[in-house]
């Protein structure tokens, strides 16, 4: 089965468990679109938290570029709460896994992407701030036709 995440233009939703640095479980709900030019690909996308209340949103713009390595992509988002991040998805097998850094190198991260079917993958990942964790999360992540 070839990977669909980045490869096609889809718009992707996320539900899973939101865990912060003491282990409470929260809800999440995120959505990503991943758009294709010549040069680069995009991913555009949020992550909802509801601590209590109202959801605490979160969001991230990827630009996406091949590398010279095979089935390695490198990666730069802006993120408003830790500055630029920089990083590359390995694709390995089934699954795509990504490790991440701060370009002042206080916050750092590894996410991976297993394909459970063609639309269809478990994400889990764990993010660090000056080598403690902050937060982790599960989810599934399935993807919708009309972004097509």
């Amino acid at each position: 089965m070839k990977h669909t995440y980045f490869y096609d233009t889809l718009q992707w939703t996320a539900e899973g468990t939101y865990y912060d640095e003491e282990e409470k479980s929260f809800p999440l709900h995120g959505e990503v679109s991943i758009l294709h030019s010549e040069t680069e690909w995009s991913l555009t996308g949020f992550l909802e938290v509801r601590f209590t209340g109202e959801p605490v949103r979160f969001t991230n713009d990827y630009v996406i570029k091949d590398t010279d390595k095979q089935n390695t992509l490198s990666w730069e988002s802006f993120n408003p709460a830790l500055g630029t991040l920089k990083g590359t998805f390995e694709i390995v097998g089934d699954s795509i896994i990504s490790f991440y850094q701060s370009e002042d190198g206080v916050y750092m991260g590894t996410e991976t992407l297993t394909q459970a079917a063609e639309k269809k993958y478990y994400n889990a990942g764990v993010s660090f701030c000056r080598g403690q964790k902050m937060s982790s999360w599960t989810a599934i992540i399935t993807a919708d036709d009309q972004g097509r």
